[in-house]
């Protein structure tokens, strides 16, 4: 429980990577809203030069989704942060709604799938990484339980 923080950030960063591997996806990072602090791979060409752009400008709205989403009425989210992105799917997978990973790639159900293991195995490395992240919106934290993982796919629209 007392890892150094050099060796969990060396850690997040090799399990971002296995994530988006995992996925077979293009892109994948690790953000709190507006800011991305972790990211596989290093950001190049014009399509993940959009979707940071789109991340960081709309951390809020992408922070909001689980809770629009989990509303079972009303309108749902009320705006899309990820206008302008038509590349690929989204996983967004959402720890107690501090932190969330962000994986772009070809099916984001089948993304996922595939990366789940790992999925779990970084967010246990990022509540060790950073102790904010253990709690949860009311500020009460785990000590008897499992931590809020919310999952969200943004899936490409049909054409």
């Amino acid at each position: 429980m007392f890892e150094s923080s050099r060796r969990l950030k060396e850690d997040v960063q090799g399990l971002i990577e296995a994530v988006r591997v995992a996925a077979s996806a293009r892109y994948a990072c690790v953000m709190e809203p507006g800011r991305i602090l972790y990211e596989s791979p290093e950001p190049e060409g014009q399509p993940i030069a959009t979707l940071r752009r789109l991340l960081e400008l709309n951390g809020a709205e992408v922070f909001a989704l689980p809770g629009a989403m989990a509303q079972e009425e009303g309108p749902g989210p009320q705006a899309d942060p990820f206008e302008g992105w038509e590349h690929d799917e989204l996983c967004l997978a959402f720890l107690n709604g501090k932190v969330a990973v962000i994986i772009a790639c070809p099916n984001a159900e089948a993304g996922r799938e595939a990366a789940t293991k790992a999925l779990h195995i970084l967010m246990d490395r990022l509540m060790r990484l950073e102790p904010r992240y253990r709690m949860d919106g009311r500020g009460r934290g785990f000590f008897f339980g499992q931590p809020k993982l919310d999952f969200v796919t943004v899936a490409r629209r049909a054409e």
